[in-house]
């Protein structure tokens, strides 16, 4: 037997212990803590009234959007969309009254064992739920592992329904011997959505709910965040519930991927799936959109454990979602009018950015003076070489002497470069060199952090090696404070930007000054962070006419969502290398994931950003990447976490003129992305969009997870495979031209085309000229 399986089965045991412990205290357990408020939403479609049909055995709910049918005995829902077409419906299956259930996150991402999930209307588990969590490391908002282990039970009928002032309520009996009965709402919501609302009733010992819907015979599902692991999604199980520092495994790939039984995506420590910005919401080709309006942890098995079924769950006793009926593009706009669309930036915005992180963890560590030389040595060159640079981002401002700031600050300005600084959204004691060591102390003086429960300040081990603690921006004190520093950036030292960084570092366990804790505000926290910032950039720029770019790492969904407030973000610490499961091989699936539902400023790191076991970029590595971006939205060079910065002209002559030709293609794009990107608004279609968007009846389209669409007629295959000089393609349906031979292709077929290291492979649909 497998060792590692060994060491899970052991690892199970005391959680079949504990939750058997649960049920004979007849459903223990405290009642579900209030979920954190979602922030407010931003210019919410107009919601449609509903009509609703009272019969003897089904209820009809219905508008100009579609219909909800409610089956009576048994209970069953099924949603059409508004050409009265079947779209959604749940299982019918029933289980009996006593239906074991476990379900965990297991130990370091591996996957050994097998999940026992109930698939039946409106289900729930009664038991016991552990989420052990390490607090003095770099994972401390991370599990270690999460385990839900209890008996099952589900609705079978409604015993009462009735007409509400926007839909219908239900009471819907259920097989629990103990008499519980589920609490149901449904009515129409805005963004053409329809919303179900579901509570278990009485709550105590109810430590997940779930609902599960047949899965059609061709079903694929897209979105779901930043996840590395797959574009379409079916098939898998997907944790939501954001996850710090999860990387490939480097030159250990080979022993890392064998024995955690994840292949060549596996992540340590949290596995394929794990991201550090999630999103709830995916559009299925089966004619919807799904969101999931929680920020508890949760959970889909989109047929990974029953291939005939999906399943959405949730910890506590409480669950709401949304469903758009409608075909793939409806369903984005709807999702993503709900999430909230990244902000229409600047043209300049785009790139090509040159960012100068502070080196730290090394012998040739910087310090102030050694910095501010860096950044002279970097405007000199940029002036010698003629780059054509538009943005660059001096993280380290802080260790400088403020009026050193201001004077680099318009030196790039009379260059007409944008200039970026970096904040993040803890306090740290650490070498980072990222801000003043002042201002940890002051921010635990003055109650500006995070508490744990005896009141205290949690701190928390950093990836630095020190000591943070987390903002608590639900306190009005310290979002004064936090308004102070964003505006001695923006308005006393005039930069035009900066990255705000972190966001992943909340524990289960923590404290807010608003009375919530961890449980809910793990995945809240960094939509109420940029949603903190976003207000004060918004009052900036009202009263002068500015337009601020900042671009963030963490995020999560709802109503409204991170990506609400967000000029753009970025994947978080690639690492330097070719790897599927973090290195360039991990861009695509990661920007077509996360773009699906409004998030759609991809901001990669050129020449990958964590390199501490994988060495620092080659030449080779470097080139393709900086080409990878080329047609991606933002051009930004941003690498290494250990080796120092590597600019364009690091690696000589020939690689700097191969970076300039790839920075000067994406000038070349700008405005057609930008031109997307408006469009986007109202249309909630990225600018840059998986072939299944275009193409969602092509099954090798809706496979394709390394090409992407950069509107409706620009193909782009980058090159990801190390010492690779051709690229094979997939060109869907139509005639395409490939813009550097001029050759055309007709559609759908694979073809191979050449791809010197000073190129990037990419086609025009015939008779179209997009840039």
């Amino acid at each position: 037997m497998n060792t590692l399986f060994k060491r899970s089965i052991h690892f199970a045991l005391p959680l079949l212990m504990v939750a058997t412990a649960g049920l004979l205290n007849g459903c223990l357990g405290s009642s579900d803590s209030t979920t954190a408020a979602n922030a407010a939403r931003t210019s919410p479609s107009a919601v449609q009234a509903a009509q609703v049909e009272m019969g003897e055995q089904t209820i009809a709910m219905r508008n100009a959007n579609g219909r909800v049918e409610v089956l009576k005995n048994p209970l069953r829902i099924r949603f059409f969309n508004a050409a009265d077409e079947l779209v959604l419906e749940q299982v019918s299956s029933s289980g009996g009254v006593f239906e074991p259930g476990f379900a965990v996150d297991e130990p370091l991402g591996s996957d050994y064992l097998p999940r026992m999930l109930l698939n039946a209307p409106f289900s729930y588990m009664v038991g016991a739920e552990i989420a052990p969590q390490l607090r003095a490391t770099p994972w401390v908002g991370n599990y270690l592992t999460q385990a839900l282990v209890g008996l099952q039970y589900h609705g079978t009928e409604v015993l009462e329904a009735n007409k509400t002032a926007t839909g219908v309520a239900l009471t819907i009996a259920t097989n629990d011997p103990t008499g519980r009965v589920i609490d149901v709402e449904m009515a129409p919501a805005d963004n053409n959505s329809f919303e179900v609302r579901m509570a278990v009733k009485p709550a105590s010992g109810v430590v997940m709910v779930a609902d599960s819907f047949v899965l059609q015979l061709e079903e694929s599902f897209y979105g779901f965040g930043g996840r590395h692991n797959a574009v379409n999604q079916r098939g898998n199980l997907l944790t939501n519930f954001i996850q710090a520092q999860n990387i490939g495994a480097g030159p250990l790939a080979p022993v890392a991927n064998l024995a955690s039984g994840q292949g060549e995506g596996y992540m340590f420590p949290s596995g394929p799936d794990a991201a550090y910005y999630i999103s709830t919401a995916f559009a299925s080709t089966g004619g919807y959109g799904f969101m999931l309006d929680s920020t508890r942890p949760s959970r889909y098995d989109l047929g990974a454990s029953n291939t005939d079924a999906w399943q959405v769950n949730v910890s506590g006793s409480e669950m709401t979602y949304l469903l758009v009926p409608g075909t793939e593009k409806k369903a984005l706009q709807g999702l993503s009018g709900l999430q909230g669309r990244h902000r229409v930036p600047m043209q300049a915005d785009l790139g090509p950015t040159l960012s100068r992180a502070v080196r730290v963890l090394s012998a040739e560590a910087d310090d102030a003076t050694s910095y501010e030389a860096k950044i002279w040595d970097d405007i000199a060159k940029m002036d010698a070489f003629k780059l054509p640079v538009k943005g660059y981002v001096f993280e380290g401002w802080e260790i400088l002497q403020r009026e050193t700031s201001k004077t680099v600050i318009k030196a790039l300005h009379d260059r007409n470069i944008r200039a970026y600084l970096y904040i993040r959204n803890y306090v740290g004691i650490d070498v980072a060199n990222t801000e003043r060591p002042e201002t940890f102390t002051e921010a635990l003086q003055e109650g500006y952090v995070v508490n744990d429960a005896a009141g205290l300040p949690y701190l928390f081990g950093t990836p630095f090696g020190g000591l943070g603690a987390a903002i608590d921006f639900t306190n009005p004190e310290a979002v004064a404070w936090w308004e102070g520093r964003i505006r001695e950036m923006l308005e006393e030292l005039g930069a035009d930007g900066f990255m705000q960084d972190f966001g992943e570092h909340i524990a289960l366990d923590m404290h807010f000054f608003d009375g919530s804790t961890g449980a809910t505000m793990h995945n809240h926290y960094p939509t109420v962070f940029h949603q903190t910032t976003r207000k004060i950039i918004d009052d900036i720029e009202s009263k002068t006419g500015r337009h601020i770019f900042f671009w963030t790492r963490a995020g999560y969904s709802g109503r409204q969502g991170s990506s609400g407030f967000e000029s753009s973000n970025f994947p978080g610490d690639e690492t330097s290398d070719w790897s599927r499961a973090s290195g360039i091989a991990s861009l695509t699936t990661d920007m077509l994931s996360r773009g699906a539902t409004g998030s759609y400023g991809y901001n990669t790191d050129i020449g990958g950003y964590f390199d501490f076991h994988t060495g620092p970029a080659s030449a080779e590595l470097y080139t393709r990447w900086s080409f990878w971006a080329a047609l991606s939205p933002v051009f930004r060079v941003h690498n290494s976490s250990s080796n120092g910065v590597r600019m364009p002209w690091f690696y000589g002559e020939e690689t700097l003129e191969h970076w300039r030709k790839a920075a000067e293609l994406h000038l070349k794009a700008a405005p057609l992305i930008i031109k997307l990107w408006q469009e986007a608004q109202t249309t909630g279609v990225p600018p840059v969009r998986g072939l299944w968007v275009e193409y969602p009846k092509d099954e090798r389209a809706r496979q394709e997870d390394q090409q992407w669409m950069l509107g409706p007629d620009v193909l782009v295959a980058p090159v990801v495979e190390q010492g690779a000089r051709s690229r094979n393609v997939y060109v869907p349906k139509g005639c395409w031209k490939h813009v550097d031979t001029g050759v055309q292709y007709e559609g759908p077929r694979d073809v191979t085309v050449p791809a010197p290291i000073d190129s990037l492979p990419y086609f025009f649909r015939c008779g179209s000229n997009p840039f």
